[in-house]
Protein backbone atom coordinates (compact mmCIF):
# COMPACT_ATOMS: atom_id res chain seq x y z
CA UNK A 1 0.00 0.00 0.00
CA UNK A 2 1.03 3.02 -0.75
CA UNK A 3 1.30 6.03 1.21
CA UNK A 4 1.69 9.99 -0.39
CA UNK A 5 1.16 13.00 1.63
CA UNK A 6 2.47 16.66 0.80
CA UNK A 7 1.56 19.76 2.64
CA UNK A 8 2.51 23.60 2.00
CA UNK A 9 2.81 26.32 4.38
CA UNK A 10 3.21 29.64 4.07
CA UNK A 11 5.61 30.35 7.59
CA UNK A 12 6.48 34.18 8.30
CA UNK A 13 9.88 33.54 8.83
CA UNK A 14 12.62 34.18 6.15
CA UNK A 15 13.85 31.30 3.72
CA UNK A 16 17.49 31.19 6.18
CA UNK A 17 15.55 30.43 9.65
CA UNK A 18 13.18 27.90 7.84
CA UNK A 19 16.45 26.09 6.41
CA UNK A 20 18.44 26.08 9.65
CA UNK A 21 14.87 23.97 11.04
CA UNK A 22 15.32 21.52 8.15
CA UNK A 23 18.77 20.89 8.85
CA UNK A 24 18.74 20.61 12.96
CA UNK A 25 18.20 17.30 13.02
CA UNK A 26 17.15 17.44 17.09
CA UNK A 27 15.07 20.39 16.59
CA UNK A 28 13.38 18.92 13.43
CA UNK A 29 12.49 15.53 14.92
CA UNK A 30 10.96 17.04 18.12
CA UNK A 31 8.05 18.12 15.78
CA UNK A 32 7.31 14.87 14.49
CA UNK A 33 4.70 12.82 16.17
CA UNK A 34 5.10 9.78 17.81
CA UNK A 35 9.11 9.75 17.06
CA UNK A 36 11.32 8.70 19.93
CA UNK A 37 14.75 7.37 20.68
CA UNK A 38 16.35 9.67 17.73
CA UNK A 39 19.92 8.38 17.36
CA UNK A 40 22.56 10.22 15.13
CA UNK A 41 24.55 7.20 13.80
CA UNK A 42 26.49 9.64 11.07
CA UNK A 43 26.22 13.24 10.92
CA UNK A 44 24.08 14.95 8.25
CA UNK A 45 23.43 11.32 6.91
CA UNK A 46 22.40 8.45 8.83
CA UNK A 47 19.82 8.37 12.00
CA UNK A 48 17.67 5.77 13.86
CA UNK A 49 14.47 6.85 15.70
CA UNK A 50 10.97 4.62 16.72
CA UNK A 51 8.00 5.74 15.52
CA UNK A 52 4.97 4.23 18.05
CA UNK A 53 1.62 4.20 16.98
CA UNK A 54 -2.09 2.64 17.60
CA UNK A 55 -4.39 1.89 14.24
CA UNK A 56 -7.28 -0.28 14.66
CA UNK A 57 -5.77 -3.70 16.16
CA UNK A 58 -2.11 -2.96 15.72
CA UNK A 59 0.32 -1.20 18.51
CA UNK A 60 3.34 -0.40 16.42
CA UNK A 61 6.54 0.24 17.33
CA UNK A 62 8.85 0.36 14.15
CA UNK A 63 12.44 1.21 14.80
CA UNK A 64 13.18 3.29 11.65
CA UNK A 65 16.59 4.43 9.90
CA UNK A 66 16.49 7.62 7.89
CA UNK A 67 19.26 8.06 4.68
CA UNK A 68 19.67 11.49 3.66
CA UNK A 69 19.88 11.20 0.10
CA UNK A 70 20.10 14.78 -1.03
CA UNK A 71 20.50 18.46 0.16
CA UNK A 72 20.26 21.34 -2.21
CA UNK A 73 20.99 23.97 -0.35
CA UNK A 74 19.08 26.66 1.14
CA UNK A 75 16.01 24.97 -0.37
CA UNK A 76 15.71 20.82 -0.51
CA UNK A 77 16.72 17.93 1.34
CA UNK A 78 15.29 14.14 0.53
CA UNK A 79 15.57 11.60 2.79
CA UNK A 80 15.11 7.94 2.34
CA UNK A 81 13.37 6.14 5.29
CA UNK A 82 12.97 2.55 5.96
CA UNK A 83 11.29 0.65 9.03
CA UNK A 84 10.48 -2.84 10.41
CA UNK A 85 8.33 -3.51 13.47
CA UNK A 86 9.55 -6.27 15.72
CA UNK A 87 6.27 -8.02 16.00
CA UNK A 88 6.16 -8.56 11.96
CA UNK A 89 3.05 -6.40 11.60
CA UNK A 90 4.17 -3.50 9.18
CA UNK A 91 7.24 -2.65 6.95
CA UNK A 92 7.42 0.70 5.48
CA UNK A 93 9.79 2.38 2.84
CA UNK A 94 9.71 5.37 1.45
CA UNK A 95 11.21 9.12 0.86
CA UNK A 96 10.76 12.23 2.62
CA UNK A 97 11.18 15.78 1.01
CA UNK A 98 10.89 19.29 2.08
CA UNK A 99 11.35 22.61 0.37
CA UNK A 100 12.41 26.04 1.41
CA UNK A 101 10.91 28.56 -0.91
CA UNK A 102 11.32 32.06 -0.23
CA UNK A 103 7.94 34.27 -1.13
CA UNK A 104 9.16 37.44 0.09
CA UNK A 105 12.26 38.75 2.90
CA UNK A 106 10.52 37.75 5.33
CA UNK A 107 8.34 34.33 5.01
CA UNK A 108 9.14 31.40 3.16
CA UNK A 109 6.65 28.93 1.36
CA UNK A 110 7.50 25.09 3.23
CA UNK A 111 6.46 22.16 1.19
CA UNK A 112 6.68 19.01 3.25
CA UNK A 113 6.21 15.49 1.71
CA UNK A 114 6.31 11.88 1.86
CA UNK A 115 5.81 8.72 -0.13
CA UNK A 116 5.85 5.78 1.80
CA UNK A 117 4.81 2.25 1.49
CA UNK A 118 3.46 0.11 3.91
CA UNK A 119 3.75 -3.92 3.84
CA UNK A 120 2.61 -6.42 6.20
CA UNK A 121 -0.46 -7.28 8.60
CA UNK A 122 -0.88 -3.21 8.95
CA UNK A 123 -1.38 -2.88 5.36
CA UNK A 124 -4.41 -4.94 5.07
CA UNK A 125 -6.39 -2.14 7.01
CA UNK A 126 -6.93 -0.85 3.79
CA UNK A 127 -6.24 2.39 2.07
CA UNK A 128 -9.29 4.53 4.08
CA UNK A 129 -7.56 4.47 7.75
CA UNK A 130 -4.19 4.14 6.88
CA UNK A 131 -4.34 7.41 4.92
CA UNK A 132 -6.61 9.50 7.05
CA UNK A 133 -3.81 8.96 9.95
CA UNK A 134 -1.55 9.36 7.99
CA UNK A 135 -3.23 13.04 7.18
CA UNK A 136 -3.82 13.42 11.15
CA UNK A 137 -0.27 12.78 11.41
CA UNK A 138 1.05 15.21 8.79
CA UNK A 139 -1.08 18.15 9.85
CA UNK A 140 0.04 17.55 13.40
CA UNK A 141 3.83 17.82 12.25
CA UNK A 142 3.56 20.90 10.20
CA UNK A 143 1.82 22.61 12.52
CA UNK A 144 4.49 21.86 15.01
CA UNK A 145 7.22 22.74 12.43
CA UNK A 146 5.07 26.70 12.05
CA UNK A 147 5.16 26.72 15.83
CA UNK A 148 9.23 25.71 16.52
CA UNK A 149 9.63 28.03 13.62
CA UNK A 150 8.06 30.95 15.81
CA UNK A 151 5.61 31.99 13.54
CA UNK A 152 2.88 33.52 15.30
CA UNK A 153 0.84 34.74 12.37
CA UNK A 154 -2.16 32.41 10.76
CA UNK A 155 -0.45 30.37 8.48
CA UNK A 156 -1.72 28.63 5.35
CA UNK A 157 -1.49 25.19 4.98
CA UNK A 158 -2.73 23.67 1.81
Amino acid sequence: MQLEVTRIVDVHVPQSAAWALLRDVARLSACIPRLSDLQVIEVDQHYTGVVSDKLGPFSLKVPVRIDVLTVDAPSRITAGLAGDDQKGQARVRGTLEALAEPTDAKSTRLTLGMRIEVLGKLASLGASPMRHRADDLFNTFVENVRVELGDALPAQIG
